[in-house]
């Protein structure tokens, strides 16, 4: 099993020549770019390339791209009800996405998934602080405010999921966001845990407790980059890497066009 981040919570998983894309967003850096150039980017076109899509909820940085990069692809798309109704109201056709919940068991390409229910992470005090402070945000006011629009135009609803994967003899756990619901028994010891960096304003703390419950033996780090600035940012993984590479725990954070094998 391959896996290749491409910004944000944006991945291609392939395995035996599947191509299987999950939040395909393209970074809105720098600030300014338009979407004409964004689809242009060799992101769109690997993006593009897509056999199926997979979403884990309706946040517009997971599924905004989603109508201009499969316009013109069969690929079948994978939501909850809340993206899902997000996509059709922007122009994709109802019969192209497959309607998901927890509890499902599905089947795409060689991909065995269960889905379980997930959570968002809560963002605190310390990080909408932090952002409010930047010296970018003042400087860019116009686009922090455009994004918060987006924010609230493309709501996740409490539906954000955690997917558990098989493929090639290979086990996969795929979060994409840094939460967990307390009331779900989750499964355990995966190859790899694909783990979201940033939403709260401390990051490592926020997962210590994810790490604990799901005992992987790898971790890849993704979403910690500055894709959509001013509201994101870009967050320091090198002393969490290290820490966990000290205990054991092969930890990487996973740099963008990069393939990394399971």
């Amino acid at each position: 099993m391959n896996i290749t981040w491409y910004g944000t919570a944006a991945l291609m998983i392939e395995e035996s020549g599947f191509r299987l894309a999950v939040d395909p967003f393209i970074a809105m850096t720098p600030i300014g770019v338009s979407d004409k150039q964004r689809y242009q980017s060799s992101r769109a076109a690997n993006l593009r390339n897509a056999d199926a899509v997979l979403v884990t909820h309706g946040h517009f940085d997971h599924i905004y791209d989603i109508p201009a990069l499969f316009k013109d692809s069969p690929a079948a798309i994978y939501a909850t009800k809340a993206p899902q109704e997000s996509l059709v109201e922007r122009g994709v056709g109802a019969d192209r996405i497959t309607l998901i919940a927890p509890g499902d068991m599905l089947q795409i390409g060689p991909f065995d998934i269960t889905v379980y229910q997930g959570r968002h992470c809560r963002f605190d005090a310390g990080v909408v602080k932090q952002t409010l402070l930047k010296k970018s945000t003042v400087k860019h006011l116009k686009d922090l405010l455009r994004l918060w629009k987006l924010n609230t135009d493309y709501p996740e609803d409490g539906e954000t999921v955690f997917y558990d994967i098989h493929a090639g003899g290979r086990h996969l756990h795929l979060m994409g966001s840094m939460g967990m619901d307390e009331s779900v028994d989750y499964p355990t010891g995966a190859d790899a845990l694909i783990l979201p960096f940033q939403g709260t304003a401390d990051p490592a703390k926020t997962v210590a407790p994810i790490i604990e419950a799901l005992c992987p033996k790898r971790i890849l780090l993704d979403h910690y980059d500055d894709a959509f600035p001013p509201l994101s940012s870009q967050i320091r993984t090198e002393d969490f890497v290290v820490r966990m590479n000290g205990r054991g725990v092969l930890t990487q954070a996973m740099e963008i066009g990069k393939v990394y094998e399971i």
